[in-house]
This record gives structure tokens, sequence and C-alpha cells, in this order.
């Protein structure tokens, strides 16, 4: 079944915006939360402890000329829940298979972590009339987050390869090439302040606990959940009795089981959303039928924007390397 079914209303998806210091992060988190949706959407990479995108927020003071260009929505196909159960129970099943596989540890200890992710935002301008400017066409980036064994951390982000509202590949001579480094952060060992722990708790009740006491604006809020899943994702290589442990407390929340779908580097997923809400933002997580987390996506759903159609994905990562 394709997204362009009746999409439901999601509860907003919290701002992460890593401060510099834990102690910070509730009152931070909280400070950034928004929920008007008239507002258009900016989404920026952070320079924080962990580079997430922030939604961030300007008013759009006259209709846009024509509509920003947006990736296209994924296909999703439903699930037959007979058979999988819904999400809660899926989720305790790949959970499952993870703690039970044979996988090698991929971030075994005194080793470097790598995480590869394309990640895409989109970016909403005001021009000289008010009127917000259309971006052309999608400028996804392509990050690498590297990790050492002393806590050294580097964040390189480089052009991916733009393409337009069809998925076809756009040449423009006139753009930033394809494989250009963008930014960077470099920071020597002590100096970056991680939130989350080598190695992670693989029991889900104390990773629970770490989450909550991380902190949240709202801890009944999905969409936090999610968010914050986002941020560790972002963070550290996880080995399988960890990501069984985030599947675990995933099937706590108040998600539904969307389908199945392939992702935008082509593996297949479960996807796992927030339930309908007030405001107008769905969020995603597509797990892989091994139990890997290969993407999250947050999709506009709602009726009173004039520069993107309803419903249009916001924002997106897809990491690499799992399956």
């Amino acid at each position: 079944m394709s997204d362009q079914r009746p999409m439901p209303r999601g509860d907003a998806m919290e701002n992460l915006v890593i401060a510099q210091m834990r102690d910070d992060l509730r009152a931070e988190r909280k400070r950034r939360r928004f929920g008007v949706p008239t507002w258009s959407i900016l989404a920026t990479a952070t320079a924080a402890v962990v580079a997430v995108i922030a939604i961030m927020v300007s008013m759009v003071a006259a209709p846009a000329p024509s509509y920003a260009a947006t990736p296209p929505m994924l296909q999703i196909a439903s699930a037959d829940q007979s058979e999988l159960g819904d999400a809660a129970q899926l989720l305790t099943d790949l959970a499952r298979q993870l703690r039970t596989s044979d996988e090698p540890d991929p971030a075994p200890p005194g080793t470097t972590q790598q995480i590869d992710v394309q990640t895409w935002g989109l970016v909403t301008t005001v021009g000289a009339e008010g009127e917000s400017v259309p971006s052309p066409y999608v400028a996804p980036e392509n990050m690498t987050i590297t990790r050492a064994p002393d806590g050294a951390f580097s964040q390189v982000a480089v052009a991916g390869t733009p393409y337009d509202t069809q998925g076809e590949p756009v040449d423009d001579p006139a753009g930033t090439p394809p494989g250009t480094e963008l930014w960077r952060i470099d920071e020597p060992a002590g100096e970056h302040a991680y939130m989350f722990p080598d190695p992670l708790p693989e029991d889900p009740d104390e990773l629970r606990e770490l989450m909550l006491d991380i902190g949240f604006a709202d801890e009944s809020s999905p969409n936090e959940w999610l968010s914050l899943v986002n941020a560790l994702l972002l963070e550290r290589v996880l080995r399988p009795g960890e990501e069984a442990a985030v599947l675990e407390v995933l099937s706590d929340l108040d998600l539904e089981l969307a389908g199945t779908t392939t992702d935008r580097l082509g593996r297949e997923a479960y996807v796992f959303e927030t339930p309908p809400g007030d405001a107008d933002l769905v969020d995603r997580i597509l797990v892989s039928p091994s139990g890997h987390i290969v993407a999250m996506e947050t999709v506009w759903v709602g009726h009173d924007r004039t520069d993107i159609p309803s419903p249009s994905v916001v924002s997106y990562y897809a990491w690499e390397g799992r399956a």
C-alpha cells in the first residue's frame, strides 16, 4: 500500500538538541520543544554533542510560488498482523531473534566505532517578499561519525547525490559536487560529552531508566523516545544484545505497525510509527527482518502549509552497514 493512503496525525516530535553537559539536557530539550503546526520547518545539522537534525521554525508570511522538493514517500505494503502480531509483539520477536543470533560483535572493546548515515532535512527559507523559497531538489548529506576507544570524536559531512521528487539523480553544474566535504567536527579525547555509555545496558529495564535519566520534556510521548533512540544511533554502534534492548524498550511504546517497505538504501524493513495525535508530525522507525534499525523518518501530515504537499517527508536518517 502506498503512502498516499490517509496518514494519521502524530504527536509533535521533540527538537532534540544536545547540550554540552548532560545535566543541562532536560531543560534544553524542554526549551526547544515545539508544537505550532502553522510554522515552517527548517531542519539543520547541529554541532552539539551529537549531530542530529534539529527542526527549527520560521514563520511563512505569504504563500510559496511552488512546492519545495521533498523525497518520494515510502511505498508501504500492509503487514499480516495475524502472522506477525501487533507492533509490540513483532518488536519483542525481533529482539529475541537478535539475542539468539550468532552475529559477530560489530563494536569489540578497544576498537574504533564508525557510523555511516545518509541524512536529509527540509530547508525552507524566506525570500525578500516574505515568500518561502522552495528548494529545487533533495540534497542529502552523507555523515561519517567515529568514536575512538579513548573517547576522541570525529564527524564529517559530505554532499550526497542530489535527486528530484521522483528519486532520480539530478545533475546541477552549479550545485555542490557529490563527495565535497561540507563541514567537520574533531574533538580529542576528553572533550566530547557522550550521552550514552559504552557498553550500553542489555537489560531493557536498565536501558529505559538510563533514557529516563537523560531526560524528556514529555516522557509519555513516543515521539520523544524515538528522538532519543535517533540520538543513540548517531553516537553508538550497537551490539546485538544492546539493539535487542532498544527494541524491547520500543515495544512498550504506543507504536503502530504500518506495514513493510523498501527503504531509501534498498533494504526491506518493517515500518513502525507514532499513533495519531493533535500535531502534524508522524515519526517512523524502520527495522529490518533481522532486527536491526536501518532508518528513521519524520512525515508532515498537516493541511496548513503552502510550500509542501501533505503528506511529505521532512527529514530522514538511513544508516548504512545495517541489515
